[in-house]
């Protein structure tokens, strides 16, 4: 019964039907374990892997990749990074479908696209790199990831791109760039598509409605709104899209505003909130009401708790110890993680998200290759 299986099979084709019979099973055996492999190699790529990614502008040049573990949030670099970019990049996102990255190149005035490799992680950029304005410094797509908007600190501007889903090149919208105050720095957008830009020069926020049809930007009515600080150099939503606040370097302050149905700002009463030493950068975790801020100053991290107002109040334990001077915070896309870019230590600390508050992740803070100047992670 063996044999007659056996003569039944692919191994009685003419490439092997003058094997011996022991011949013609080992070769089956074969293909099927490279089968296996394969199925278990693309079973290891999909969604349920045990790590995502996270990917770090560096101040030489380059972007660092790393894979991030679900559970612990230890940080392991991946096989060829670091990678090449542009003068000084200072940004980086991701694209919704995952399939793309975008990097704000500052000191050159554009921004690069690199395709991801889904499996293994691993970044290639597609040239030409596009132009900006003067020192684009932050990135956010619309909601469903058609437009790319970047503010122009140098110019007083922001450019809108369209984006080519399928390969991920941009291409400028009618009208582009818009004209934005003197300084905007900092970007978020509302999932009602209104676009926040904070300029650390004016001292206000810059709302614009998304024509979903052109790209096109409109201003809300009242904007530009006065944060009641001075230098907002970040912006974050929190997690609800009702509250948007602002980290006021220069003032110690960080600014708060109740979101409207239109779009338009009123500030939450007792705005501007006393903060730690140069508060630079403030970032939302999704699905929680906290906000975090990187105290460029006092070389800290705040947790603020947000309330049903959205009065932000210290948490316990906070700020807690990070790197010297640091100049972001990013939240992770699990909002499992927090991450912060020290300047002058030239590393990453990181914190993991429980019920208590922050606790330090197991290694942090990791040493990178140059200044970190910016991060995003990707499931």
């Amino acid at each position: 019964m063996g044999q007659q299986m056996i003569s039944a099979s692919p191994a009685h084709s003419p490439a092997t039907a003058g094997l011996p019979m022991r011949t013609r099973m080992s070769r089956n055996y074969s293909w099927i374990t490279a089968l296996l492999i394969a199925v278990i190699a693309c079973c290891g790529a999909c969604s349920t892997a045990p790590s995502h990614l996270a990917y770090v502008t560096l101040s030489n040049n380059q972007v660092a990749a790393y894979r991030v573990d679900n559970s612990t949030g230890l940080l392991t670099p991946i096989a060829g990074s670091p990678y090449p970019a542009g003068v000084f990049p200072t940004a980086i996102v991701v694209h919704p479908s995952e399939k793309f990255a975008y990097v704000a190149n500052t000191g050159e005035g554009d921004v690069a696209l690199f395709t991801i490799n889904g499996a293994a992680g691993t970044l290639n950029e597609v040239p030409p790199r596009v132009l900006t304005g003067t020192n684009p410094t932050s990135l956010v797509f619309r909601s469903d990831g058609n437009e790319l908007f970047v503010a122009n600190g140098g110019s007083g501007t922001l450019s809108v791109f369209s984006i080519n889903t399928r390969s991920g090149n941009l291409n400028p919208v009618s009208g582009s760039p818009f004209s934005c105050g003197r300084s905007p720095v900092s970007l978020v957008i509302s999932s009602s598509n209104v676009l926040y830009a904070a300029d650390s020069t004016s001292n206000a926020v810059f709302a614009f409605a998304v024509d979903t049809t052109t790209g096109g930007l409109t201003a809300i009515p009242g904007s530009p709104f006065p944060v009641g600080g001075s230098n907002p150099n970040s912006i974050a939503m929190d997690a609800s899209g009702k509250f948007l606040y602002t980290a006021n370097l220069l003032s110690n302050t960080i600014s708060g505003f109740a979101v409207a149905a239109n779009g338009s700002l009123t500030p939450i009463p007792g705005s501007p909130f006393a903060a730690e030493t140069g508060p630079i950068s403030i970032a939302a975790t999704p699905g929680s009401e906290f906000i975090y801020v990187a105290n460029q100053g006092s070389n800290t991290l705040s947790t603020f708790a947000l309330s049903p107002s959205g009065v932000p109040s210290p948490a316990a334990g906070s700020p807690v110890p990070v790197g010297r001077s640091p100049v972001f915070v990013a939240a992770d896309v699990s909002g499992n993680f927090v991450f912060v870019g020290n300047g002058l230590s030239a590393n990453l600390s990181e914190f993991a998200v429980n019920s208590s508050g922050l606790a330090k992740v197991d290694q942090s803070p990791y040493a990178t290759p140059a200044t970190p100047t910016g991060l995003a992670t990707r499931k």
